[in-house]
């Protein structure tokens, strides 16, 4: 790792490894909670306004897949977004 010890930034810890790469990016493993994470990562993040219309695209009947085209988000971040706002199945629109 050479230089400055590698932190944990879910609890911490110095007590990290490498642990390969993802997205040409060196992982890392936290040997005490076994959280991996990347040095300086940024989370992609969705306004709710995107949220919004894939929630009602997916309520007026297209599927994951078609949504998926249609914003260019990845399916499984769509199925998550449908699973967490699963609590609004009842109305038409949020």
């Amino acid at each position: 790792m050479g230089g400055k010890p590698v932190k944990c930034p879910h609890c911490e810890s110095a007590n990290c490894v490498k642990n390969g790469k993802a997205n040409g990016k060196q992982t890392y493993l936290c040997k005490e909670c076994f959280y991996r994470f990347t040095i300086n990562a940024t989370k992609r993040k969705y306004s709710f306004k995107i949220r919004k219309k894939a929630i009602n695209l997916y309520k007026e009947g297209y599927t994951l897949t078609e949504i998926s085209k249609t914003l260019n988000i990845k399916i499984q971040t769509i199925h998550h977004w449908v699973k967490k706002y699963r609590y609004l199945r009842n109305e038409k629109k949020i």
